[in-house]
Parts: C-alpha cells; sequence; structure tokens
C-alpha cells in the first residue's frame, strides 16, 4: 500500500472541534479539584471528547485513500519459434528479454506460449518475471515446421481467466508467414472478450543464399497417353545460380532439365510424356551447381497427375450422315467409342446424367436454333459443373435456294446461352489493325513527281491521309520518317485521336530539311517495337514509303524475316517512280519476306487509291470463300507440335503456316480470354479453345463435312489436328455420375474433406473413408479421432472423423510427409458390401516454412501489414521500436485506488462510548489491576 491520504469532504466542520472542546472542559473546571480527580470523572471527560471527535469527523466527511499494486494485468508472449523464425532467433530472444526487463515492475504477471504448428506452455503467467527468460529458453519447442497463428491464438485465449480478460494482453513475437489457417478468422473474437492483442514483427532471412522450387505447372487440360508435353517448373533463386531439376516419375527418373544464371524467379520447361494410366506421383529434385543454397527442405516439390484414357464421343448432327466423313476421318484406327445421332431424333440426351455417359459432346453443324427445348441448359451443366468436353463445328444450311452459315449464324447466335459457352463470337466485326508508316523524307523524295504537281513527298502525304481515311475506330496508327537517320513523328496512335495525327503529318509536309540516304532499318526496328508492344490489335503491318534503293537490303530483309516470324508483323513496300530492275527486286525479296505488297506507282491519284487500299480491311463476313493455309497462332501448343508446315517457293518451310489448306472460314471474333490455336489474315480465329469452368470448349470456324474442308479432311496433317483437339477437350477426371462426392480443402498441413451423397444413407449404410500413401499403404483411418499424447512427433493424424453424429459428411486431418495421398470414400451397405466409392489426391510439396521468398501470410498481404491488420483486428498496436518496447505497457493500470470511509464505524464507536460514559457516571468500577490487587489482598488475609 502507498500514497495513504486522509481526505475530508467537509473540512470546515473539524472548527467544531473548539467548541465541544470548551462545552466538554467548562463543566469540568468549574468543579472543585477534589471532585475532578476522581477517576470516574476522568475517564467521563476522556470518553466524552472522544465521542465528540468521532461525531465531528463522521460530520466532516472524513475518509481514507491509498493504492495498492495492480495483480490482475496479465500479458501473454505468443512467440514464433517455427524454422522460418530461426535465423531471427537471436533478435527475437534480445525483444523478449527487453519486454520482460520492463515488465519487472509494476506488478505484472507474464506468461510465455511458443509456438509453430502446434504450441507449447513454456512459461506460465507468474509474478517472478526475473525467471522468466530462462525457463523460456529452457522449455521443450512445439513442432516447428509450420506456422499456425490461428491455433496459436485460439490456445492463448483459453489460458486467460474470464474476470481478468478486461485487464489482459497478447503480444504476437512473429516473422509474419502463416502457413496454416488464417489468424484474422480468430482475432475479432479474441479482442470481443477484451483481450488486446500487440505485434511485433521479427522479419527472418536466410542470407547464405537460397533457391528452391515455388511451383509447378500442369496442362491444364486431358492429357494423352504417349503425346509429349511441357511441364512448368518456376525456380527463384537469391543469388546468381545454375540449377539442374530432376522429375521422378512414380519413383522412376524421367527427364532432367538445366537452367542457367537463375536469379530471381524463373519458369523452366520440363519435357514430360505420361505412358500408363492411373496415378502419377510426380517428383521434383532441384540440385544447384552454382551458387548458394541455404535450405536443402525446398529444393523437393511433390505434385501428381491421374491420367485416364477418355474415348466416348457423342456427335450429334443436323440432318442424316452430316457426320459420315467426320467419323470416318477421325476414326480410322478405332481410337473412339463414338454414338451418332441426329438432334431431331428420339433418344438424344434429355438429362445431366444422359450426357455424362459420354466424356465429349461434338455439335456437327448444330445452330442453337437447331437444339431442343431445355437442351443447351443441360449441356451448359455438363461443361460447366461436371467437366465435360464440348467442340463445336461449322456447317451451312439452304435458305431461299442459296447457302447461308447456320452453326455460328450471328442472328441465331445472339445473346444466347450457346453463345455465352464459345470461346468465339459470331457478331458483325472488322479486325483491328495497327500500321506504322515509314516514309522516305531522303533528298530524292523532293524531287517534282512526273507530270505532277507537288513533290513524291507531298504525294507519299497525300497517300497517307488516304490511309488514315481506310482506318475505323478500333485501328493505330503511327508515323516514322528516315534518310540517314530514323525520326518518330507520331507514336503508335489510336484512329480516334485524328487532329493529333494530322497535325503529325502537316509537320512532315512542311519540313524543309529533307535530305540525306535511304536507311530503313532503324525505323524498321523502331516501328516492330511499338506494333509488338500494341496487345489489343489483331493485325501488325509496316508500310514502307520510298523512291530510291534501300540501303543494306540485305540486312533489312532479315529483319522483316525475323519481326514475321516473331510478331506475325508483315511489311509492305510502297515504291515511288522506282524503274530499275535490281531495286525492284530487292524491294519483291522484302515483301516476300514479311509477306507484304509490293505496289510501285508513279506520284498522282492512282499512288493514293493504291496506299488507301493497302489499309482497307473489310468486316468479317458471316461466311467467307478464300483457299489459305491456317496460320499457328500459338506454337508451342500441343495440337500443331508435329504438323506440317507450308513449303515457300523456295522450298523453306513458312513456320507459321499450315501445309494442309482450307476454302473459306466462317468470319467469328475471339474472346479476350480464349485460347488461339489457329487463326488467318487479321488473327481471325480458325480454331479456337478455352476452360469454360470445368469443362473445355473448342470451335473450329469451318465444316468437316467436305465442303470448304475436304482437302484438310484428306490430309494426314488436318486429321492430326482434328484428333488433338478433341483429345485436348476430353475432362481432366471422370464424369460418370457418381452417388457420392468429395472436396477436399487444403491450406498446407491442415486439410477438411467434405462428403456429399446424392441420396441420404438407408438403415444400415455407412461411409468409409481412408487415406493411402503413394506406395498403397494406409495412413489414416478417417472415421476415428487419432489419439496421442505427442501429435507434434506425428506425421498425419484425424482431429475430426466421419461418424453418425455428422452423418459421415466431413472429416479433419494433418498430414506433414511430403507426398502424393490417395483419398478413398467408400459406401457399404449393412453386410458390408460396396455400394460406391469416391477418389480424389492431396499432393504435399513442403511446408511453407521452407519458403525462403514469402514475404507475408498470402501474396497480396505482406509480412508488415498482417502484422498491423492483427494489431488493428485485436484493438492493439504494432511495436515499432523493438529497442525500447515500451509499447507494450501502455494503457495498463498498475496502480488501484482504494478507498475506506470510517464514517459508520465513528458513528458505532461514539455510540458505544457514549452508552459507557453514561455507564461510568452511573456506577463505580475498579481497574483491572484494581481487581487483581484487591483479590491478591483479600487471599493473603487469609
Amino acid at each position: 500500500m502507498h500514497n495513504f491520504q486522509i481526505n475530508f469532504n467537509y473540512p470546515w466542520f473539524l472548527l467544531l472541534l473548539i467548541p465541544a472542546v470548551l462545552l466538554t472542559l467548562w463543566p469540568h473546571f468549574k468543579l472543585s479539584k477534589r471532585h475532578r480527580r476522581t477517576r470516574n470523572r476522568i475517564v467521563s471527560i476522556v470518553l466524552h471528547l472522544t465521542v465528540a471527535l468521532l461525531c465531528i469527523l463522521a460530520l466532516c466527511g472524513m475518509n481514507f485513500s491509498y493504492q495498492v499494486p495492480n495483480e490482475e494485468n496479465e500479458i501473454l508472449l505468443l512467440v514464433d519459434v517455427s524454422d522460418s523464425e530461426e535465423e531471427a532467433a537471436e533478435k527475437r530472444d534480445e525483444f523478449i528479454n527487453l519486454v520482460l526487463q520492463d515488465g519487472q515492475y509494476d506488478g505484472y504477471k507474464i506468461g510465455v506460449v511458443t509456438f509453430g504448428y502446434d504450441q507449447v506452455y513454456a512459461v506460465p503467467f507468474t509474478y517472478d518475471v526475473d525467471e522468466i527468460y530462462e525457463r523460456y529458453l529452457a522449455a521443450e519447442l512445439p513442432d516447428t515446421t509450420a506456422t499456425n497463428i490461428a491455433s496459436a491464438f485460439t490456445y492463448a485465449r483459453g489460458l486467460f481467466d474470464d474476470e481478468h480478460k478486461q485487464s489482459a494482453k497478447i503480444v504476437l513475437i512473429t516473422d509474419g508467414k502463416e502457413t496454416d489457417e488464417e489468424a484474422s478468422l480468430v482475432i475479432r473474437s479474441i479482442a470481443a472478450e477484451g483481450i488486446k492483442v500487440d505485434a511485433a514483427l521479427i522479419p527472418s532471412e536466410y542470407k547464405g543464399g537460397d533457391a528452391q522450387i515455388t511451383s509447378v505447372e500442369l496442362p491444364e487440360h486431358h492429357l494423352t497417353l504417349g503425346e509429349e508435353y511441357a511441364m512448368t517448373v518456376n525456380v527463384q533463386s537469391q543469388d546468381s545460380a545454375n540449377v539442374s531439376i530432376e522429375l521422378f516419375d512414380n519413383g522412376e527418373l524421367h527427364q532432367t532439365a538445366f537452367a542457367e544464371s537463375v536469379k530471381g524467379a524463373q519458369s523452366v520447361a520440363v519435357p514430360f510424356t505420361f505412358e500408363e494410366e492411373g496415378l502419377h506421383e510426380l517428383l521434383l529434385k532441384l540440385t544447384v551447381s552454382k551458387g548458394n543454397d541455404e535450405l536443402s527442405q525446398n529444393n523437393v516439390y511433390y505434385t501428381y497427375q491421374y491420367v485416364e484414357a477418355f474415348n466416348k464421343l457423342l456427335v450429334l448432327q443436323r440432318e442424316d450422315g452430316e457426320s459420315d466423313k467426320f467419323v470416318s476421318m477421325i476414326n480410322g484406327s478405332g481410337k473412339y467409342d463414338i454414338t451418332v445421332m441426329t438432334i431431331s431424333e428420339t433418344g438424344v440426351p434429355a438429362t445431366l446424367t444422359d450426357f455424362c455417359q459420354y466424356d465429349q459432346v461434338v455439335l456437327n453443324n448444330i445452330a442453337n436454333a437447331d437444339m431442343p427445348r431445355g437442351f443447351v441448359e443441360i449441356l451448359y451443366s455438363y461443361v460447366n459443373e461436371c467437366g465435360g468436353g464440348l467442340f463445336t463445328i461449322g456447317g451451312d444450311r439452304e435458305e431461299d435456294g442459296k447457302s447461308v452459315a447456320n452453326a455460328y449464324n450471328r442472328k441465331d447466335m445472339y445473346n444466347t446461352l450457346y453463345q455465352q459457352m464459345l470461346p468465339v463470337e459470331a457478331i458483325n466485326y472488322t479486325p483491328p489493325l495497327g500500321v506504322m508508316v515509314l516514309m522516305d523524307t531522303s533528298g530524292s523524295m523532293k524531287s517534282a513527281g512526273d507530270g505532277t504537281s507537288g513533290t513524291k513527298l507531298d504525294w507519299a502525304k497525300a497517300g497517307v491521309d488516304a490511309c488514315l481515311d481506310a482506318l475505323n475506330v478500333r485501328d493505330y496508327i503511327g508515323v516514322l520518317t528516315f534518310d540517314d537517320y530514323a525520326d518518330p513523328i507520331l507514336e503508335l496512335t489510336p484512329r480516334t485521336q485524328e487532329a493529333k495525327i494530322k497535325q503529325a503529318l502537316n509537320e512532315i509536309k512542311n519540313r524543309e530539311d529533307a535530305g540525306g540516304g535511304t536507311v530503313v532499318s532503324g525505323s524498321l526496328e523502331a516501328a516492330g517495337q511499338a506494333l509488338a508492344a500494341q496487345k489489343d490489335i489483331s493485325k501488325r503491318h509496316i508500310v514502307i514509303v520510298t523512291d530510291g534503293v534501300i540501303a543494306n537490303v540485305e540486312t533489312v530483309i532479315q529483319q522483316a524475316k525475323n519481326l514475321y516470324d516473331t510478331h506475325g508483323i508483315t511489311v509492305s513496300v510502297v515504291g515511288i517512280s522506282v524503274t530499275d530492275k535490281s531495286t525492284k527486286e530487292d524491294m519483291q525479296a522484302l515483301v516476300d519476306a514479311a509477306h507484304g505488297r509490293l505496289i510501285i506507282e508513279n506520284p498522282g491519284d492512282n499512288l493514293v487509291a493504291a496506299m488507301r487500299e493497302e489499309l482497307n480491311v473489310q468486316p468479317l463476313k458471316e461466311v467467307e470463300e478464300v483457299t489459305f493455309n491456317p496460320e499457328i497462332y500459338d506454337a508451342m501448343s500441343p495440337l500443331v507440335k508435329d504438323l506440317d508446315r507450308m513449303l515457300l517457293p523456295d522450298g523453306t518451310e513458312d513456320r507459321k503456316k499450315l501445309s494442309v489448306t482450307l476454302d473459306g472460314f466462317y468470319g467469328v471474333r475471339a474472346r479476350a480470354t480464349a485460347e488461339l490455336i489457329l487463326i488467318g489474315d487479321y488473327e481471325v480465329p480458325i480454331y479456337a479453345q478455352w476452360r469454360y469452368g470445368k469443362g473445355m470448349v473448342g470451335s473450329f470456324m469451318c465444316d468437316l463435312q467436305g465442303i470448304r474442308s475436304s482437302a484438310f479432311m484428306a490430309d494426314e496433317n488436318g486429321v492430326k489436328f482434328i484428333q488433338n483437339a478433341i483429345n485436348n477437350l476430353m475432362p481432366m477426371e471422370n464424369i460418370r455420375p457418381n452417388d457420392i462426392k468429395v472436396e477436399l480443402n487444403e491450406d498446407n498441413y491442415t486439410n477438411s474433406l467434405s462428403v456429399y451423397l446424392g441420396t441420404p444413407l438407408q438403415e444400415g449404410e455407412t461411409l468409409k473413408g481412408e487415406i493411402y500413401n503413394a506406395m498403397g499403404e494406409l495412413v489414416l483411418d478417417l472415421n476415428s479421432v487419432t489419439e496421442s499424447e505427442e501429435y507434434s512427433s506425428l506425421s498425419y493424424y484425424v482431429t475430426s472423423s466421419m461418424n453418425k453424429l455428422n452423418k459421415y459428411s466431413r472429416a479433419d486431418f494433418v498430414l506433414k510427409e511430403s507426398g502424393v495421398y490417395k483419398i478413398v470414400v467408400t459406401k457399404y451397405n449393412a453386410a458390408g458390401e460396396e455400394l460406391g466409392k469416391a477418389e480424389t489426391y492431396k499432393a504435399l510439396a513442403y511446408s511453407k516454412e521452407y519458403d525462403s521468398f514469402a514475404k507475408g501470410p498470402t501474396e497480396e498481404l505482406s509480412a508488415e501489414d498482417f502484422v498491423e491488420d492483427v494489431a488493428e483486428r485485436g484493438n492493439g498496436k504494432v511495436i515499432a521500436d523493438l529497442e525500447n518496447p515500451y509499447e507494450i505497457f501502455e494503457g495498463f493500470v498498475t496502480d488501484l485506488d482504494k478507498n475506506f470511509d470510517p464514517r459508520m464505524i465513528f458513528l458505532i464507536a461514539a455510540i458505544v462510548l457514549f452508552l459507557l460514559d453514561i455507564a461510568v457516571r452511573k456506577f463505580k468500577f475498579k481497574w483491572p489491576h484494581e481487581i487483581i490487587k484487591a483479590i491478591k489482598e483479600k487471599r493473603d488475609s487469609k
């Protein structure tokens, strides 16, 4: 107790002591000395004065105030001791020591909980703060291979007494890496109970350098046995490193890939081929041959692929016999199990269950109007929800005696659910164009045009004006001039900014300093870079306007070829008054290399018209009748990998175009997120596909009945492409109807399995959940909770089981050992007979604690943001100064104010003394010592 004070509410009443004393003593002193000195009189006057004093003190409102230490303040240090914090352990422990030193005073009750994946109550709450640090260092460690802050918070909350939670605080000490669950989901409930939460960020880095596999990307489509695909392995290194990546398939070394000078993030393509059906456990091992590698745990990465052969096709046609050629083309080897039906006949699938009997539906020349009522809605569910494949093929129909588009008919498709499912849109559309005009401003361009008024430069300017008129609102145009040097006049600019474009063109016309040679290479390179960077255009084109010999023409030809091969940029040349045969041949070689056109014209209206026509892009027709070689948009796609390319007149291959031809296509526009595989001019889609929900949808913009595709269907390359497309659209997993469905919600170590039944369990029926490792060994029985006193030592255990109480609908379990696991849920009847089964898989690469490059709990939330979020939600604060953590103790009430009001005691004492005073006056009495003396004398006298 300290700060003791005596207080009076009405201190002026103390003046009453003076008259009280006078009134008591005055009658006393009026008595004679003989009567004043009697025992009774003296006792009476003392009692009288005491009664008066007590009454006056009560009247004054006398009370006592003082302070006592607050022994209810509790601080729990929640310390992250997981592996990711190990590099910062020294700094963390220094911080804890500073906190404990500050907490030695003012009567704090402090405890320590260490946590990783689980928790240890390292130091129970104690006032003996001096011993806490040593006890913390000597305490047993929890499972440090992961970080579960949410679980640690839940555990810590249970350590506080309910009556002390208003004066309690948790101090989270962490590196901000959260690998299981989410702390944000529990922090609000802790704060609602009155417990404040502060957070201290102790960042940890592996200063020695580290390289790791961060993720693996497998193709998101069906994989065909025997086909080679590319697996993308994402690698990250703190320092420049040479690495090798070994791919093991079910324990056997399958492939090795190498990458040099890896620093930061880099993707490595690892080729692979599956030769057998079933589960493939894929293990990737990273080895650093040059550079630093601090951790080995994150160099091993597990994933899996379940390969299943799907071959059941349902081909729906508009008329009988319409699919005969298509079926014959794709099924010469009998690879597919094909059912052909006419859309209008009885027996066409009418329910989702009917559709799910097939792996893929092929709509051969089927329009939206051809489909029965409710058909497209079921088809939507089949693809989007079940994961079935859909392949749409074009075709015609007769209307008013002429052939018109049927499957991709624009009026029929407009604003329909069927159109919504396709990766292409059947709409009126003009492909957007980006053009860069390279204008020669050398000395010869200032000469007069033959027989015309104005210079060649004037006519070239008029031609560019005409080019502008030919463009539509979605197009772009840019202008560069060149002589000895390139001069950017107008960056690639939208056609809608007409005033800006014409101002730039006027600057060309008004220039008086035109001179120099015809050096086009610099401006050609700049134009190519500008066009390649513009992503919202379908056609990229360069027009070179010149009247002379192109300097270093071999270099320019190679530049143009590279632009076409790399970015699909075509180059045309407008030669003004060019008569020299050699110059014409060079220009022709240039446009041939870049798949453009050569225009030779004299200055005049014909030149202007020719330049305008060069950029006059017509709207796509619903049906385009033209013979062409489809162009490969994605050369890395497995659909075109082994197909022959078109031969050029010089005998070389055009790597961008197929050798096979089509005689027309249906004009559509590809959706922004669609995957283009084959295109025509202006990037018009010929074949496009995309993932739609769980399934894949592909659309071929030509018929496969031999109308415009006879050469394509007769060529082995055309046949191979269609087979590849069909295989690619097959489901990723079996879509056959199953009464049991399972969903796995994965964190890092923590997993939750949900089980859904199509029909409720009948009497005696049960579900059995089991987990097997890659070797087929049973590791967990999901129907019983794992009983153990040391969960941290177990590699896997069940925390919540499938049982009768939850109707076998869920189970929670932990897997901490890297590998691939198969989860099986089986339905049995009362006799123990199997009624159905569902399977899913789980791959655990490594604990996220070993992710050297993780900046926080998620990609969106950094470690700094995380601790700020925790402190804000917990009504606490972030400890900014780790060397002076005084903020932890701010806001605590260290001393409790106490008050004592003695007035009732004073009044009771006054009444007692007053009665005693009366008794003293009325009766004679002896003091105890006198009574004792009298007793002794009486005894002695006997």
